[in-house]
């Protein structure tokens, strides 16, 4: 398992050559479900990387924290706000959400992309407001699987998310194989409402 310097170094030199245009594009998931969300109030983006999904959010008039390991990736993010005029709607947080840690805010959208640590959930759902909305994707293990350079406990099983939210409303919830770039790939996307 690498430590928090050796995991902020990976995704460090991932950025580090990302230009502005690369990987801008919101994820299909969450674009086909955005009208769901409201149009104001607190957002969290965790793992928000480059800051794809919180320049969206905030371009809906939601407030966003963006929080992610890499100094770098949040600083496209900020290039990204600025780009789309929503610079003022963005903070971001550079912190390592695996020791888990998560601003104390109450929020009305938490959204997370490609990214599990099971001991964070709990905190996902203390931080999310009665009434918010949790937009979840991540990849599930299949037989298909390579997990020598990802290892297993950043894979959910078939069918795991929807256990972790079971007392909040789920209104959407399917396992998709993907084409494309995670061509083969299968992930679990997750809408739901927590009660209030």
């Amino acid at each position: 398992m690498l430590t928090t310097q050796q995991t902020q170094q990976k995704w460090e030199q991932r950025y580090a050559g990302l230009s502005l245009q690369e990987r801008a594009e919101p994820n299909p998931f969450i674009l086909a479900h955005l009208d769901w969300l409201p149009l104001h109030g607190w957002a969290l983006d965790v793992a928000a990387g480059a800051g794809r999904h919180s320049v969206l959010l905030a371009t809906r008039g939601l407030r966003v924290d963006a929080v992610d390991i890499s100094w770098r990736g949040l600083r496209l993010a900020r290039q990204r706000a600025q780009a789309a005029g929503v610079a003022n709607a963005l903070r971001c947080i550079v912190a390592d959400v695996e020791q888990p840690w998560l601003p104390h805010r109450a929020y009305d959208v938490i959204l997370t992309t490609y990214f599990l640590h099971r001991p964070l959930l709990p905190w996902l759902k203390d931080r999310l407001r009665p009434g918010g909305w949790l937009m979840y994707e991540t990849f599930v293990l299949g037989p298909a699987e390579n997990t020598a350079n990802s290892p297993s406990h950043f894979w959910l099983q078939p069918g795991e998310l929807p256990s972790f939210f079971v007392d909040f409303r789920i209104w959407f919830y399917e396992e998709v194989c993907h084409n494309g770039r995670n061509a083969g790939r299968v992930t679990a996307q997750l809408v739901a409402q927590k009660p209030g």
